[in-house]
């Protein structure tokens, strides 16, 4: 899954449409939603975004999801309407930074990113926006650096003041840049379902815990070896014998017995 989170509802606007996204009432947030992705429109500052990120975050459940903070920020130098991914998120007030991870070759330039409290003239080689600190800070709590990223829009620079901004113009630059948020996007939810296969139950395990009240220490244990067992003989069935077992620590031995008599080839 991919979850967006955006401060405005300009920036969401074209996004709608890009991702087919409905929205979804009852709600203390605006929040839409599509096959495979959320957005929601947190509101302006860091702490507005931390909060909202972590109500979809609830709303969402366990399920293994990436997450993208997209936005208009200043920058120093780059022109009005480039796209920019954070390599280095740092909340102005705190001093504490944040590194998101790359896992392919960005499909843009790359900047520093420095979150600050208040409006402000951009300024040196680095972008400044309201909302990416508190979103990383909520966001790596529940999901790894490698899918939590903040993608900015370049909306004013020392030669294009922030004053002149309105809603039209932020809705505008946004839209302009939906390639590269598909990419981005695209490439967060691959690493997400790649991470839900990961945690997918393994074959076998739901019709043993079905079949005896296995602890948690136990389960554990169990999902580890049919892990293993997975990983070794993709395929081959465990056989009906287990089933006829009379309790579970007779399962778990089986099942290390098996795995033990196992050949394997590694393969280059």
């Amino acid at each position: 899954m991919l979850c967006l989170v955006v401060a405005l509802a300009a920036e969401a606007r074209p996004l709608l449409a890009s991702y087919r996204l409905r929205g979804v009432g009852s709600h203390p947030y605006r929040i839409c939603a599509g096959e495979q992705t959320r957005l929601i429109v947190s509101g302006v500052g860091k702490v507005a975004a931390a909060a909202a990120t972590a109500y979809l975050r609830a709303l969402i459940g366990d399920a293994p999801a990436a997450w993208l903070n997209i936005g208009i920020a200043g920058h120093g130098r780059q022109a009005v309407g480039t796209a920019l991914l954070a390599h280095k998120v740092v909340d102005a007030a705190s001093g504490k930074p944040f590194y998101p991870t790359f896992t392919a070759p960005p499909p843009c330039r790359t900047t520093l990113l420095h979150t600050v409290d208040r409006v402000q003239p951009a300024a040196g080689d680095a972008a400044y926006d309201m909302e990416a600190s508190g979103f990383c800070e909520a966001a790596q709590r529940f999901a790894t650096s490698e899918r939590v990223h903040c993608l900015k829009v370049v909306s004013d620079n020392p030669q294009s003041s922030y004053q002149t901004l309105n809603a039209e113009k932020v809705e505008a630059l946004v839209a302009a840049q939906l390639d590269t948020v598909a990419h981005v996007g695209e490439h967060l939810r691959a690493l997400s379902q790649q991470l839900q296969v990961l945690h997918a139950d393994p074959p076998g395990l739901a019709e043993l815990t079905a079949r005896w009240q296995f602890t948690a220490t136990q389960q554990h244990q169990l999902r580890g070896l049919l892990v293993r067992w997975q990983t070794l003989a993709p395929g081959r069935p465990l056989g009906d014998g287990l089933l006829a077992l009379q309790g579970r620590g007779e399962v778990l031995r089986h099942l290390q017995r098996q795995l033990a008599d196992t050949e394997f080839t590694l393969t280059y």
